[in-house]
């Protein structure tokens, strides 16, 4: 029970927080006026952001449905998960865009060790299916507010431009969706870029081909490595 109780108010917090970020102004402004300040291409359309929903909702089934099967290590790394959630949202509308930044690293890193908690059969609702989601909106999240803060900085790129750039960073993303589709079978994972890469070939529309153009090719190649990878050898054995 104990575990349960830390679990859920950790869970309500992050919950509050994310979607209080989108519709209440925190520090005087919300998420998407923050983060539409910047030229950024490398973003999904606003619409794209209703994962969040989709999201708290499987976490929430999970919970409920793992009342009394969480272990100490799932426990820890679940309310850990929420806590840092909670800290990259509040760090973002403070305007400490690195801070920020590197709560949502170690939140990755900590949804991913949560993730490997699930035995790769287990690939349902009450498993692995709903850290799936979230480890792949989070990883996309991370790059996209990494594009943010360089850009708040006004980095230079080195040089490249700015389409560039985010061609690099949709394929950086294919190409980490396409190690975790493979070595933990996994087809939830890419789906979920293939959802943020149509977000961004809405968000850049007409206004830059080259970014449009890569973003869709890009959603047929993890269609493609969904439908055609097939398991891992050690999975089979």
């Amino acid at each position: 029970m104990p575990q349960f109780i830390l679990m859920t108010i950790s869970y309500i917090v992050a919950l509050i927080l994310t979607f209080s970020s989108y519709f209440i102004k925190i520090n005087g402004q919300s998420s998407l006026e923050i983060s539409n300040r910047f030229p950024v291409m490398f973003a999904p359309f606003n619409v794209s952001y209703v994962i969040w929903i989709v999201v708290y909702f499987l976490l929430g089934y999970w919970l409920v449905m793992n009342f009394k099967k969480t272990t100490i290590k799932q426990t820890v790394l679940f309310s850990s998960v929420c806590i840092l959630q909670a800290f990259a949202i509040m760090f973002w509308h403070q305007e400490l865009f690195i801070v920020s930044l590197c709560s949502t690293f170690i939140l990755v890193i900590y949804l991913f060790l949560l993730y490997k908690t699930h035995p790769l059969s287990n690939s349902t609702l009450t498993g692995r299916v709903p850290f799936s989601i979230y480890f792949a909106w989070a990883t996309f999240t991370l790059m996209t507010n990494a594009s943010f803060t360089l850009t708040s900085y006004e980095w230079n790129g080195f040089g490249l431009s700015n389409p560039l750039w985010a061609v690099i960073l949709l394929t950086i993303g294919v190409a980490i969706a396409l190690h975790i589709r493979f070595h933990h079978f996994d087809i939830v994972y890419p789906s979920v870029f293939i959802w943020a890469y149509i977000g961004i070939a809405l968000h850049n529309g007409f206004d830059e081909l080259l970014v449009t153009t890569a973003a869709l090719f890009l959603c047929g190649v993890l269609l493609v490595g969904i439908q055609f990878i097939k398991k891992n050898p050690a999975y089979q054995r």
